[in-house]
């Protein structure tokens, strides 16, 4: 099994081996932009937060959890 690209608009999740300690788990974040260089900047979901937390992270840390539907997404 070849191992899924992950793109724009995908559901990631933070692989348990990359979290800090105490960091929950459970928080998932949208693909908003593809780096070149296998970076792509999330920005976290369900915070609450009026500007949820974006961040750029190395596809290796990330695992795919689902995709945003593209009506909602563009």
């Amino acid at each position: 099994m070849t191992k899924r690209e992950i793109k724009r608009g995908d559901i990631v999740k933070i692989r348990k081996e990359w979290l800090n300690p105490g960091e929950d788990e459970s928080i998932t974040y949208v693909v908003l932009e593809e780096r070149g260089d296998s970076h792509v900047l999330v920005q976290a979901l369900g915070t609450g937060l009026p500007l949820a937390p974006t961040y750029v992270y190395d596809v290796a840390w990330i695992e795919y959890v689902g995709i945003v539907p593209s009506e909602i997404f563009e």
